[in-house]
């Protein structure tokens, strides 16, 4: 039984590494994953494949995430105040998911793993977003508080099982007509407190309603993180190839085809 669920979570854990990171919804592949694998344990399994990829964007941002503690005590003046212009958004833009997550989230698990069938749709959603970057993209300008905001807002709709975190917030970036370099860093730098967010809370309620044994055993756990970062960290460099080439909208095609798949999968075999 042990190692049934061993393989499953190394499984589980590619799918996790691969979509948390390229904008291909990992909440939607995992809950899929989870149904089709017939996978129990709910919010046990995310816990652990969070932690993976945790990892592997820290990993993979440290050396941004180091200049932007350089510039925020530098002793330039303007390389100070962009240092801490940058954590004043990276602030704002995650207070609505914050929010969405503290507020809904329990809502939303029960009815996305009740009707998966939206997730879906939801793929589909995604596509459509990435495809329009190909030729919504404006000129590059500054970063404002306002986009901070518009990114925030398309993080907190990702929450969404089938909405892609990394999809949605780097489009919303890229057609607010930020530059390909800083939409990936931005998104992947608030990723950060989301990912860790996300298992904190899971973790939290698992606790809280006397669920913690259900964890899965620890060979299993290990299996999930260690797959979840390594392929994370591939797909974390994969996409900031695509988005600087400008290739970023081609997922759209991935996005529709699992939408259309999950949308067969789920009706004819459930």
């Amino acid at each position: 039984m042990a190692w049934s669920m061993v393989w499953k979570m190394l499984v589980l854990g590619v799918v996790q590494g691969a979509s948390e990171f390229l904008p291909i919804s990992s909440s939607g592949h995992l809950l899929l994953g989870q149904v089709l694998l017939r996978v129990e344990g709910g919010l046990t399994v995310p816990i652990f494949l969070h932690v993976g990829t945790l990892i592997a964007v820290v990993v993979f941002m440290s050396r941004r995430i180091g200049r932007l503690f350089a510039d925020m005590f530098n002793r330039e003046k303007e390389r100070r105040i962009a240092g801490w212009a940058l954590i004043l958004y990276l602030f704002v833009a995650s207070i609505p998911a914050a929010l969405v997550g503290i507020l809904a989230k329990d809502t939303i698990d029960r009815v996305m793993y009740g009707q998966p069938l939206y997730v879906a749709f939801f793929f589909i959603g995604t596509g459509a977003l990435l495809l329009v970057t190909r030729w919504g993209r404006k000129r590059n300008r500054t970063f404002g508080i306002s986009d901070a905001l518009l990114i925030g807002i398309a993080q907190a709709v990702a929450i969404l099982p089938g909405f892609s975190r990394s999809g949605l917030t780097i489009a919303t970036a890229l057609l607010l007509g930020i530059a390909s370099v800083e939409a990936f860093e931005f998104s992947f730098i608030l990723s950060i407190p989301a990912i860790a967010g996300a298992a904190v809370i899971d973790f939290l309620e698992l606790y809280g309603t006397g669920r913690i044994s259900q964890l899965a055993p620890p060979e299993a756990w290990v299996v999930g993180i260690i797959s979840s970062a390594g392929v994370g960290f591939l797909a974390l460099w994969l996409l900031k190839k695509a988005v600087v080439s400008k290739k970023f909208w081609l997922f759209s095609f991935y996005c529709f085809a699992v939408g259309a798949a999950s949308l067969v999968l789920l009706l004819v075999f459930r």
